[in-house]
């Protein structure tokens, strides 16, 4: 409730008080048409920053949309199917496939790549806990992170990164209560869904120049009903003094 009296008010104070001084000199309608069209004008210029960034400024600075996330899939799903270089892992790195990058000194791209990477060998590592633990009744032989080791490897195929993360049975900590697991390692896949960051941004774009267009047409239209005229040229007043006739 707040903020809706907040941004109530914003708009009254702000593009109200604008659209006020229009008014007393254009009219009500024209005076809007006005400031919509200002309104609409800026908006147009912070949408396409939000779109497109400026030099010293990022791109994506406003409303973001779906992020980029990997969708797990089996070497058996459909999802295998549109990707060859799956059926080429061997649980470890060749045939294309590289392990992440290790801590150092990264370029941009790929200090994103290990963080989107780490992000999926903590999102199947999660799953194969929970998957894995929903039958065991004695609490030793559960698994945790403490007693699985996993390892992230990618690739790419037609523009699309691949994850492949295997994970194995390791010692547990000493007087950890849990056991070693005996499974065999598994590889779990995953497949980068750029999602559309952008998306948001361009319909705001998109909108704030239909809308600018809109207000432009609409103020040509009552222009050429109700224009305003050429300007009136002062008239000297003529003076009488008593006594004399005008």
């Amino acid at each position: 409730m707040k903020g809706f009296v907040l941004v109530l008010t914003a708009l009254i104070l702000l593009p109200g008080s604008v659209w006020m001084l229009l008014a007393s000199n254009f009219g009500a309608l024209k005076g809007y048409l006005i400031a919509a069209i200002a309104l609409f004008g800026f908006l147009i210029l912070l949408s396409a920053t939000w779109s497109f960034g400026l030099p010293g400024t990022p791109a994506l600075t406003g409303p973001v949309g779906k992020q980029p996330s990997f969708v797990q899939f089996g070497k058996t799903d459909p999802a295998a199917s549109r990707f060859d270089k799956v059926s080429s892992f061997q649980g470890a790195a060749g045939n294309g496939w590289a392990p992440a990058p290790s801590e150092g000194q990264l370029s941009a791209a790929d200090q994103q790549l290990k963080a989107d990477l780490d992000a999926a060998k903590q999102a199947a590592l999660a799953d194969f806990i929970v998957e894995r633990n929903k039958d065991v009744k004695d609490s030793s032989q559960e698994l945790d992170v403490t007693n699985t080791d996993t390892k992230v490897f990618s690739t790419s195929q037609n523009g699309t990164t691949l994850a492949a993360v295997v994970i194995s049975p390791k010692e547990p900590p000493a007087n950890s209560g849990l056991r070693k697991p005996s499974f065999a390692p598994v590889a779990v896949f995953a497949y980068q869904d750029k999602g559309a960051p952008a998306v948001p941004s361009y319909l705001f774009l998109g909108g704030s120049i239909l809308l600018f267009l809109l207000h432009v047409w609409l103020l040509s239209v009552v222009e050429r009903r109700r224009p305003l005229g050429a300007a009136l040229t002062p008239q000297v007043e003529r003076r009488t003094t008593a006594g004399s006739s005008p």
